[in-house]
C-alpha cells in the first residue's frame, strides 16, 4: 500500500469517526430511555405482553411456602435479592385480582423486572412491623389501582403464611415519601405507579394500600 493510499484511508476514517461515535451515544441513549421511561409507559406491558401477572410456579423459582408454624423464634437468613414469599390478593366475590407474585427482598430494577421486591430496610411478615412491597403497574400490579377496600391480601412466605386485609387505599405524588416509612402505622404497604393507563405518559403519582395482620404466627418476644 502506498503511502498516498495510507493516508487516504486514514483520512477516510477520521471522517467517518464522529459519526460512528455519534450513532454509538444514540443507541445508548435509547437503550437508556427504553429501561427508564419506556417500561413505565402502559405501552410496554402490550409490547411484552405482561400487563397481566404471569403464573409462576415453584419449578420456577426454586420457592417453596411454609407451613403455619405454632411458634417462630426467629426469621431465617434472606440474602438480598432471594425470592422468600408468594403474594396472591382476592377480592370479597374470592375472585383472584392479583396471583402468584413471587416477591424478592430489595426493590431495585433486575428484582422488579421478576416479580415484586419488599424494600430493603422495611419489616419482614412476622416480625410485628410494617412490611412494604412494591412492583412495576405494568406487570405484577397492573391490577393494585382495582383493589378494593376489603380485600385480603396473602403473602406465603418460606417459613408460614400471612393474612393481611386492605384498610386504605390512597394516590398521591410520587416525591411523596410517607408511606415508604417503615415505622408508620400499617402492618403490610403495597405500592405501584399509578395511573394503569396514562396515555403513554410518564407516571408521576403512586397508588398505595395499606393493610392490616388478621393472621400469621409473629416472632416471638
Amino acid at each position: 500500500m502506498s503511502a498516498k493510499t495510507r493516508f487516504s484511508a486514514g483520512k477516510g476514517f477520521a471522517i467517518a469517526l464522529p459519526f460512528l461515535l455519534f450513532f454509538a451515544g444514540v443507541f445508548c441513549i435509547s437503550m437508556y430511555l427504553f429501561q427508564s421511561v419506556v417500561e413505565e409507559t402502559a405501552y410496554f406491558g402490550l409490547l411484552v405482553g405482561e400487563t397481566a401477572p404471569r403464573e409462576v410456579t415453584d419449578e420456577d423459582t426454586g420457592f417453596t411456602p411454609g407451613v403455619k408454624p405454632e411458634r417462630l423464634e426467629r426469621i431465617p437468613s434472606i440474602a438480598y435479592g432471594k425470592q422468600f414469599a408468594r403474594l396472591n390478593v382476592t377480592w370479597d366475590d374470592s375472585g383472584w385480582s392479583i396471583v402468584n407474585v413471587p416477591v424478592y427482598l430489595g426493590a431495585d430494577k433486575r428484582i422488579l423486572k421478576k416479580g415484586a421486591g419488599m424494600s430493603f430496610g422495611s419489616y419482614f411478615p412476622g416480625e410485628g412491623k410494617c412490611t412494604i412491597i412494591s412492583a412495576h403497574v405494568t406487570r405484577s400490579f397492573a391490577e393494585l389501582e382495582d383493589t378494593p377496600i376489603g380485600a385480603i391480601v396473602q403473602i406465603e412466605t418460606n417459613y408460614g403464611p400471612y393474612a393481611y386485609r386492605v384498610e386504605e387505599k390512597k394516590t398521591f405524588g410520587g416525591t411523596d415519601r410517607r408511606y415508604m416509612d417503615a415505622g408508620q402505622d400499617a402492618d403490610l404497604v403495597l405500592y405501584t405507579c399509578y395511573p394503569r393507563d396514562n396515555n403513554g405518559e410518564r407516571r408521576t403519582d403512586r397508588c398505595v394500600l395499606l393493610c392490616r395482620l388478621i393472621d400469621g404466627t409473629e416472632v416471638s418476644q
